[in-house]
């Protein structure tokens, strides 16, 4: 009876315990959600920003936190969109980290997309690429729809936004081109105990999975720059041997699904 006695106050001390980190769990995710909240409305210190941005980049290299990434995705792109001289310092934390990023594929990926594959199975990517994917069309500023009386205050107005637009777009091109750039020279040689390789060919395959997506802009803009950055790098010889390998490999793999796809769309028509 008293060996009993133990195990059920065990277990009623247990369950408590996973009632509390529910509960507190709960509660960081509604913070998170705030901050992204405050953040539009309320111009932050470089100091809270740089605390903000960090907290909300980490939750990106833990498992089975899912919905604190979805909270995070928010307060990040919120980060990223409003406060320009702290982009490379988040992009910088990323790569930082993506060595921690899981490999094996039943934590793999956990950010369901709004469509289905062909045997109409719902398909997932990474949360670190919804994350790098939302960061580049975050920075794309479309201009408003609100129209003004005066036909030449109206024209000087479009021609504004047609110069803002065009320059956010120009700016989320460097950002995407930085990110590939600096990722793909990780795939070289390994470094120490990392290997960057896997984690590059997961984030083309979830590239893959949203190309010709409509809320997924960025990914054919990632991979238009991927062709030609993997071209750049297979062509010249000063490249080491390794990277070059690695380069026709991806290469190989984009052409090979885009193709897939445009005759799967041909035979759809």
């Amino acid at each position: 009876g008293g060996v009993l006695s133990s195990k059920a106050k065990r277990a009623k001390c247990s369950t408590h315990k996973q009632r509390v980190i529910v509960m507190l769990y709960n509660k960081v995710c509604d913070i998170v959600s705030s901050l992204s909240e405050l953040l539009e409305i309320q111009l932050l210190t470089d100091t809270t920003i740089l605390q903000i941005s960090s907290m909300g980049i980490t939750p990106f290299f833990v498992e089975n936190v899912s919905e604190l990434q979805l909270c995070a995705i928010k307060l990040v792109t919120a980060v990223f969109s409003r406060y320009e001289k702290h982009r490379q310092l988040i992009l910088e934390e990323i790569f930082t980290s993506l060595a921690r990023l899981p490999t094996s594929k039943r934590s793999l990926r956990n950010f369901r997309l709004n469509s289905s594959d062909t045997d109409g199975e719902p398909m997932y990517i990474q949360m670190v690429t919804a994350l790098v994917l939302q960061l580049i069309q975050c920075v794309v500023h479309l201009p408003s729809t609100e129209k003004d009386s005066n036909s030449e205050e109206e024209s000087n107005k479009k021609v504004d936004q047609d110069v803002l637009m065009t320059n956010s777009y120009e700016t989320a091109m460097r950002t995407a081109q930085n990110f590939l750039s600096i990722f793909l020279k990780k795939c070289g040689s390994k470094q120490g105990e990392e290997d960057y390789r896997p984690l590059f060919e997961n984030f083309i395959q979830d590239l893959l999975s949203t190309v010709n997506k409509p809320e997924w802009p960025a990914a054919e803009l990632l991979l238009s720059l991927l062709g030609r950055l993997l071209v750049h790098q297979f062509s010249n010889k000063s490249t080491e041997m390794a990277l070059r390998v690695a380069s026709l490999d991806y290469l190989g793999t984009v052409a090979a699904r885009l193709r897939k796809d445009a005759v799967t769309s041909k035979m759809d028509q």
